[in-house]
């Protein structure tokens, strides 16, 4: 809306409840929202909400249209500018929704999940890390919940102490982005983002497909440090009920996957 009638997405978002912190147009979250913001919306686009929610996912979760426990796998993303301009030569920005493991386009090698295209030739990792997250997606249904749960995991290993060396890797990467002349343009978060991916999707893979069976959380935080050990050829130090992998997979994995029974 914002780009189609020339206004700061900013503005057109006021309108409809507080900006959220780290706000940017591909935002795609109803924080701040209250019972009113889905019919200024709906005033503002001259649409109906009905309508809106089946084109919105965020709006579609605020006014809880899908059914418990459903979660859509698809988010408000943009292609790459290589495919943009093969729209249109004039065409600036276009929003669409993509699956929610897509994040860069195969085929121009960009990553797209950032305000700005960020070229992935000097990341190889990163476009592998890619392939294996599509390879997964077609074995397992619930990508985003676990590709979300591994993200968190990753960014609370970095705040907190981190129990297995991965900063070499991440500091290597991010010293190639930063080298990019694109990389002045692009958050902090979001090139910490792309410099993890790669361990992200590891530790997404080992969400789906836990090493172990076993119901007790001790047993299987057990069992996942030591195949994280093994896949990095590092010591994974476990720190047991401190540690964010604990907290976030085993003793709560039964609230953020409904149906999988771990403890």
């Amino acid at each position: 809306m914002a780009v189609a009638n020339n206004r700061p997405a900013g503005f057109l978002a006021r309108l409809l409840g507080p900006l959220p912190p780290e706000f940017y147009p591909l935002s795609n979250t109803t924080a701040g929202w209250d019972p009113h913001s889905p019919g200024r919306l709906a005033t503002l686009s001259g649409r109906p909400t009905p309508q809106l929610a089946w084109a919105l996912p965020a709006l579609a979760d605020f006014l809880s249209l899908r059914g418990p426990g459903q979660r859509t796998e698809r988010l408000i993303s943009r292609p790459c500018r290589c495919c943009t301009a093969r729209r249109g030569p004039t065409a600036s920005v276009v929003i669409t929704l993509s699956p929610a493991h897509v994040h860069l386009c195969p085929r121009h090698q960009l990553w797209t999940r950032s305000t700005h295209d960020i070229p992935l030739a000097p990341l190889p990792e990163v476009i592998e890390a890619q392939r294996r997250l599509d390879q997964l997606t077609r074995r397992h249904r619930q990508i985003r919940q676990a590709l979300d749960l591994a993200r968190k995991i990753v960014e609370d290993w970095s705040a907190s102490g981190m129990p297995i060396d991965l900063g070499k890797e991440w500091t290597d990467r991010l010293d190639r982005i930063e080298a990019l002349a694109i990389s002045k343009k692009v958050s902090a978060d979001d090139r910490s983002h792309l410099a993890a991916f790669p361990e992200i999707v590891v530790l997404t893979h080992l969400i789906l497909d836990p090493p172990t069976a076993a119901l007790d959380p001790k047993e299987l935080y057990l069992a996942t440090t030591a195949e994280l050990s093994r896949r990095f050829a590092r010591t994974y130090t476990a720190l047991g009920t401190q540690d964010p992998l604990y907290r976030q997979l085993c003793l709560y994995r039964e609230r953020d996957f409904p149906g999988w029974t771990t403890g």
